[in-house]
């Protein structure tokens, strides 16, 4: 018999009343059973939803005659045929003047070369589409890349493969270079070797951002230039960080410095999309699927 005035209930020397500590697991469970739910919609909305990033780049070496020019980025398809009809109206509801594909239209461990090869064609029909190759497409064997060039061709996009053309408005011009390797390998240098001088302007599409840099510097050690660069790989560092450019980039480890939106060095500057799509089995967590949407301006930057 409790004769001393107390409840089991109550506070006892050492620890909670029995109500009470199932008072705080409940609350426990409950707080871990939000957060996780959280998490599985955050999971959800990164690997499904596409965002939509708008960047100008102004500069005095874009003609007037491109000035509003609507150019959109793809990078990183990875052959996501789950995301393909929401990405195409996407880009078509953009009404852009050109497209750019920035490598990695196949996955090594989806390399349905059909659906690629779809994709560009639908591609191609809503306005000029210019591709370059990622480390998935250069991984296919020679057959196969040449099965996806001669693809490319036949829809009407154009394949830059450590190659230049030109854009052409209103009798002015913005030179296009596409290299598909490092700017420090053979091919690359040998195309910038043979690059045409003088040019107002230059456009690189580029996969590795982690080559921001080096683009530049050689590029101008051999006579050429570099004003704006479009790249991608880096799958905007995978899992969103707070204060980082997220937490892995294929290209540059841990805790990368190029992975989404626009980087500046001097009067260039590099735009790299976070990509359309994952590699493999890979997920993304707070960061979701990136199109791009570049307006260029023409004018004096501030």
């Amino acid at each position: 018999m409790n004769t001393d005035g107390r409840t089991s209930n109550e506070f006892f020397a050492g620890g909670l009343s029995d109500s009470k500590k199932h008072s705080r697991r409940m609350r426990i469970l409950i707080t871990v059973g939000i957060i996780v739910f959280a998490l599985i919609v955050e999971l959800l909305r990164s690997n499904l939803f596409i965002s939509v990033d708008e960047i100008t780049f102004l500069s005095n070496d874009i003609p007037k005659s491109f000035a509003g020019v609507k150019i959109v980025q793809i990078s990183d398809f990875h052959n996501s045929t789950s995301i393909m009809d929401r990405l195409l109206d996407k880009v078509e509801a953009q009404k852009p003047d050109y497209i750019f594909l920035t490598g990695d239209i196949v996955d090594q461990s989806r390399t349905n070369l059909d659906t690629a090869m779809t994709f560009v064609d639908k591609l191609s029909k809503i306005a000029d589409t210019y591709i370059i190759l990622g480390n998935h497409d250069t991984a296919l064997s020679i057959e196969d890349q040449k099965k996806l060039s001669d693809s490319f061709k036949k829809s009407g996009a154009h394949l830059l493969d450590n190659d230049y053309t030109y854009l052409e408005r209103g009798g002015s011009r913005i030179m296009l270079v596409g290299t598909t390797y490092s700017p420090d390998d053979y091919y690359s240098q040998s195309l910038m070797a043979r690059l045409p001088r003088d040019e107002k302007c230059v456009i690189w599409l580029h996969h590795y951002p982690e080559d921001f840099k080096t683009i530049l510097t050689e590029s101008e050690k051999l006579g050429s230039r570099a004003d704006l660069i479009f790249a991608g790989h880096a799958h905007g560092g995978l899992i969103g960080v707070p204060f980082t450019e997220g937490l892995y980039s294929p290209g540059e480890g841990f805790f990368p410095k190029y992975t989404s939106g626009r980087y500046n060095d001097g009067n260039s500057a590099m735009i790299v999309s976070r990509g359309v799509g994952n590699s493999g089995y890979t997920l993304r967590l707070f960061n979701s699927l990136h199109l791009v949407v570049c307006e260029l301006e023409s004018g004096k930057q501030k």
